[in-house]
C-alpha cells in the first residue's frame, strides 16, 4: 500500500473517529441531564450520574458526578488529535498535487523499431511526507486507543453497575418473590431495566422532576457502541501509520 492510498484512508478514518466520539459525547449528555436531579438524593455530595447507579433501602441514588463528567467529556481530547490529523489529511488529499501521474516517452533503438515506455510516479518528492512524521502519528494512535480503551471499559462497567443495581429497583416495585425475583436477576437486560426506569421511577420532588421521558438505554447503548468502535479504527490508524514508517525506514537519517 503506498503512501497516497494510506493518507486516504486516514483522510476518511480520523472525521469518523471525530464523528462516533462526539455522538458519544452527546448521546451521554442527554442521559446525564435528564437524570441528573431526580437521581441526586445524596446529602454531602453530587450523585446525580446514570452511571453507577446505587439501590438504597429509600431511593434509587445515582453515581458520583465525576463519572459523568469522564464519560461526557472524555473523548474531547481524541477529538483534537481527529480534527487536527484529519484536516491534514482530507486537505492533501483533496486539495493536494494530482497524484499518480504517468508519462509516455518514446525510444527509439538502433534497429529502427519504436519502443513505448511508461513511467508512473505515486507521489513526487515534493509532495511526500516526511519520514518522521509517521512515528509521533503511530505513537499518538497508540496513546488514544489506550486512552478509549480506558474510557468504553469505565463508561461500559457504569452502566453494567446500574442495570445491576436497577433490578433491586424492580424486585421492590413489582414485590417479586421466589423465581420471579431469579427471572428478574437473571433474565431481563439491561435494556429492559432502563426502559422500567423510564417509565416506573419516581420524581423525587417538584423542583427535582425529568422534563419529558427519553430513552434512556437507547441513548446510552449508543454511546457505549461508539467508543468501542473508536477502539478499533484508533488501531487502524496506528497499523497504517506503523506500515508507513516501517516502508520508510531507508529514508531516515
Amino acid at each position: 500500500m503506498g503512501e497516497y492510498q494510506s493518507e486516504k484512508r486516514l483522510a476518511y478514518l480520523y472525521p469518523l473517529i471525530g464523528a462516533l466520539s462526539i455522538i458519544c459525547c452527546i448521546s451521554t449528555a442527554v442521559s446525564w441531564h435528564h437524570w441528573r436531579y431526580v437521581l441526586d438524593t445524596c446529602v454531602e455530595t453530587n450523585c446525580g450520574c446514570i452511571l453507577n447507579g446505587l439501590s438504597t433501602p429509600t431511593y434509587f441514588t445515582g453515581g458520583h458526578i465525576a463519572y459523568c463528567h469522564w464519560a461526557t467529556y472524555g473523548l474531547i481530547l481524541p477529538i483534537i488529535f481527529c480534527f487536527i490529523f484529519g484536516i491534514f489529511h482530507v486537505f492533501r488529499v483533496c486539495c493536494g498535487r494530482p497524484r499518480g501521474n504517468t508519462s509516455t516517452a518514446m525510444v527509439r533503438q538502433r534497429s529502427g523499431d519504436m519502443i513505448v515506455m511508461t513511467t508512473k510516479t505515486d507521489v513526487t518528492d515534493e509532495d511526500d511526507i516526511s519520514p518522521y512524521y509517521w512515528i509521533p502519528v503511530a505513537i499518538i494512535g497508540s496513546v488514544m486507543a489506550l486512552f478509549t480503551l480506558v474510557h468504553a471499559a469505565m463508561y461500559l462497567d457504569g452502566f453494567l453497575t446500574s442495570c445491576k443495581q436497577y433490578r433491586n429497583e424492580i424486585i421492590k416495585y413489582i414485590h417479586a418473590t421466589g423465581p420471579l425475583v431469579a427471572a428478574v436477576q437473571g433474565r431481563l437486560s439491561c435494556s429492559s431495566v432502563f426502559d422500567f426506569m423510564d417509565y416506573l421511577h419516581q420524581d423525587v420532588a417538584w423542583d427535582r422532576r425529568r422534563e419529558g421521558r427519553i430513552n434512556t438505554a437507547a441513548s446510552l447503548i449508543i454511546g457505549i457502541i461508539c467508543t468501542w468502535i473508536c477502539i478499533g479504527l484508533w488501531i487502524w490508524t496506528v497499523v497504517i501509520a506503523a506500515k508507513r514508517a516501517r516502508a520508510s525506514r531507508r529514508v531516515r537519517v
